[in-house]
C-alpha cells in the first residue's frame, strides 16, 4: 500500500463502482429482448465470456484479500449468468452453439486453475499469479476486440462507431484500476488496464479527429446498440468462434 488513503481506499472504491456499472450496461438490453422474445441485435456470445472474467479476478481478488476487485466481480458472476441464461433461452441454434462452447470451456478451465492452485502451487504468490494471468489473458481478448472498431474508423475516416459514453465509461474504469494497481505495485491490475486506457484514450482521440457521420456506420457496429455492448463488438471473432447475426 502507497499510504494514501485517495490512492488506496478511494481510487479502488470508485473502480469498483465503475466496474459494476459496466457489468450491468447490458442488462437493460437483455430484459427487454426477454420481454420481446427475440434478440434482436444483442450478441450473446460475450456474455460468457464476462463469467469467465468474473471468476479469474474474484478469485485473484480473495486471494489477495482485496475487497475492491472481489466486490464488483462476486456481483459481475451473478450478473453475467443470469444475462447468459436469459439470452440462451431466446438464441438461435448457432448462437446458442457457441455460448455452449465459451462456457464448457470456462467451466472446463475454470476448476482446473483451482486444483492447480490448491495442488500445485507452491506458495501464495503463484496461486496469485495464476489467477492474475487468468484475468489477464482474458482482458486482452477484450481489449483486442476494439482493434477492428479504430481500424475501421481510420480507414473510412467516419467515428460513428465509437459510443461516446460508454467509451468515456471504460476509459475512466481503466484510468482508475491503473492508478490503483501503480500505486499497490500490483502488474496483474495495472498492466491490462493501461493496456485498456490507452486503447480507450486512442478510441476518444479518433472520435475527436474523424467526426461521425452516421449515415456511414460500419455495418457491424451495430452490435454495440441497445444496452451499451460496444466493447463486446466483434467478440465472437475475436475468440475465433466466427459471427453470428443474432445479436
Amino acid at each position: 500500500m502507497s499510504g494514501n488513503v485517495l490512492l488506496d481506499t478511494v481510487t479502488p472504491a470508485l473502480g469498483a463502482v465503475v466496474s459494476t456499472a459496466m457489468y450491468l450496461s447490458p442488462l437493460k438490453a437483455v430484459l427487454r429482448a426477454s420481454r420481446e422474445k427475440s434478440l434482436g441485435e444483442l450478441n450473446p456470445l460475450p456474455f460468457g465470456v464476462t463469467i469467465a472474467n468474473c471468476i479469474a479476478w474474484l478469485s485473484y481478488g480473495l486471494l489477495k484479500h482485496d475487497p475492491f476487485v472481489t466486490a464488483p466481480n462476486a456481483a459481475g458472476v451473478l450478473i453475467a449468468v443470469f444475462m447468459t441464461l436469459t439470452a440462451f433461452g431466446l438464441a438461435d441454434e448457432e448462437a446458442r452453439h457457441k455460448m455452449r462452447f465459451v462456457c464448457c470451456l470456462t467451466a472446463g478451465v475454470m476448476p482446473l486453475l483451482g486444483v492447480f492452485t490448491a495442488f500445485g502451487a507452491k506458495d501464495a504468490e503463484m496461486q496469485k499469479g495464476v489467477w492474475g494471468l487468468a484475468g489477464n489473458v482474458i482482458c486482452l481478448i477484450y481489449y483486442a476486440a476494439p482493434l477492428s472498431t479504430m481500424w475501421e474508423v481510420i480507414r473510412t475516416r467516419n467515428s460513428a462507431s465509437i459510443l461516446v459514453p460508454l467509451t468515456m465509461m471504460n476509459t475512466m474504469n481503466a484510468a482508475l484500476w491503473t492508478t490503483y494497481g501503480v500505486a499497490v505495485l500490483d502488474v496483474y491490475i495495472w498492466l491490462p488496464n493501461g493496456i485498456g486506457l490507452a486503447l480507450s484514450v486512442l478510441q476518444v482521440a479518433l472520435r475527436l479527429v474523424f467526426p461521425a457521420r452516421t449515415g456511414m456506420m460500419p455495418s457491424h457496429q451495430h452490435h454495440a446498440s441497445g444496452g451499451g455492448t460496444g466493447k463486446y463488438s466483434r467478440l465472437d471473432d475475436t475468440v475465433g468462434l466466427g459471427s453470428t447475426d443474432t445479436r
